[in-house]
């Protein structure tokens, strides 16, 4: 009869904790969609010195920038036809002040002369020294195309046509034929100016922007561009150079890989016009929390330091994350261990779910799992299993190891973004970004992990080397 009181005792007692148990798994809707990194702006703003585009006009300007052939003219006694070479005798000087381009040639030029009708028998050769200068306007079209709009006047410097003792004065010629003999000049110097390579240097910057930038070590991590629109501000002509601004529209995220993640380049796309230039810049960066790494976490703070509940010692096993339309489901897989049982052989073991809310601090910038309970099913369960831990004793001390304080990390983070950004980007058109501030960042979780947001704003610094 004793020995049957001590069975019943045991089975008693293995009732009362349970000894093992699984509550049913509990209903989950879909996770929040992963939000799109939002839309961030860069803009910049190119400043192109007058005497660079002096020295690049040069550079790529041939000695010989006329050569007029059988060119009808009115000679005033007769029609005439004019063979002219112009050939360049110095650097061109360009200034740049408001809204325009003076820009001022020196050349020499070689004419003959030749006269129709009765006079059709004299053939006149004359040269002289001349200075065109020039007044140009630049605009830029949505395919990147730059427009040059030339005109000026021609100053003539001892410039003669001889036949024996009779001269005339090729300036007089040219001012009587304007249209005819200036044209082809401006029409040179248009030339010139759109061949600038600023359509190649731009293309190159949109592709340069979609390459990986490495801001973190360890873990290795990179900041990836994704640009989606380029807008371009028609060129301001005034300080001594040609300022040029331009806005990329980009969508940013911060990728953990152990190598440069791919990130091919788009075409690029038809330019926008915009009205209004700027040099600063402001971006959002999401940054993700994994669930399993959450879990990770939670469990070394557990391990770290086990709680005992209801005189109970509690000893964790497993923890897993899981999303549900509006709040997360945590599983916990635990064991709990009366105090009077030092060999714990009548530990109580199982599996429940809870439910809780994901929140953010933006100002401590703590990521947590608040009002956490069990799904009614688990509650139903520990009713009627381990009835100790039924209330909300378990969740409240649960929840205390369900904070993730992601200050560090995301101190880290801003510092590798501030260092990496300022280094200059690319090669003949550099940028280089001075991150003045950092926002409060947003926060929302998906189906694979809590996400917080933050942006950052500054100035951004441009070099343009043609």
């Amino acid at each position: 009869m004793r020995l049957l009181h001590g069975l019943v005792g045991i089975i008693a007692t293995c009732a009362l904790y349970g000894c093992g148990f699984e509550a049913p798994a509990p209903l989950r809707t879909p996770a929040p969609p992963t939000p799109t990194p939002p839309l961030s702006t860069i803009a910049a703003t190119l400043a192109i010195p007058a005497a660079q585009l002096a020295q690049l006009v040069n550079n790529t300007t041939e000695y010989s920038i006329a050569n007029l052939h059988d060119q009808p003219l009115n000679c005033g006694f007769s029609h005439c036809r004019l063979n002219l070479t112009a050939q360049r005798t110095g650097p061109a000087s360009i200034s740049a002040e408001n809204g325009v381009l003076a820009l001022r040639l020196p050349f020499a030029i070689q004419a003959q002369l030749a006269t129709t009708g009765i006079f059709s028998f004299l053939h006149v050769k004359g040269d002289g020294q001349v200075v065109a200068d020039a007044r140009t306007n630049l605009s830029i079209t949505p395919d990147l195309d730059l427009h040059s709009s030339s005109s000026g006047m021609v100053r003539f410097d001892n410039a003669r046509l001889r036949l024996g003792a009779i001269t005339a004065n090729i300036a007089q010629l040219w001012d009587d034929n304007q249209n005819l003999l200036a044209k082809p000049l401006w029409r040179t110097l248009d030339t010139r100016v759109e061949k600038l390579p600023l359509k190649a240097k731009i293309t190159a910057l949109w592709s340069g922007a979609f390459k990986p930038i490495r801001i973190g070590k360890s873990p290795l991590t990179w900041l990836a561009l994704r640009p989606e629109q380029l807008s371009v501000a028609q060129p301001d002509i005034s300080g001594g150079a040609v300022i040029i601004s331009l806005s990329l529209s980009v969508r940013s995220q911060v990728l953990v890989e152990n190598s440069s993640p791919p990130n091919p380049p788009t075409p690029l796309p038809t330019v926008k016009i915009m009205a209004t230039p700027s040099d600063e810049f402001s971006f959002a960066v999401p940054v993700l929390l994994p669930y399993d790494r959450a879990a990770r976490l939670a469990m070394a703070s557990l391990a770290k330091n086990p709680p005992r509940i209801a005189g109970m010692t509690v000893r964790f096993d497993a923890i897993q994350i899981l999303p549900s339309g509006d709040d997360v489901v945590v599983t916990v897989k635990f064991c709990a261990d009366p105090g009077w049982d030092p060999f714990g052989w009548l530990a109580s073991c199982g599996t429940v779910y809870l439910r809780g809310t994901p929140a953010f601090d933006s100002a401590r910038q703590i990521i947590s799992i608040q009002n956490l309970h069990y799904d009614i099913a688990s509650a139903n369960l520990m009713l009627t299993t381990l009835h100790a831990l039924a209330g909300n004793l378990l969740a409240k001390r649960l929840e205390g190891h369900l904070q993730f304080d992601e200050s560090n990390d995301v101190a880290r983070l801003e510092t590798d973004i501030v260092s990496a950004l300022a280094k200059p980007q690319g090669d003949d058109l550099t940028i280089a970004i001075h991150v003045e501030s950092f926002g409060r960042p947003s926060f929302t979780w998906s189906a694979t992990g809590f996400i917080a947001v933050f942006s950052a704003h500054g100035k951004v610094m441009t070099r343009l080397n043609l």
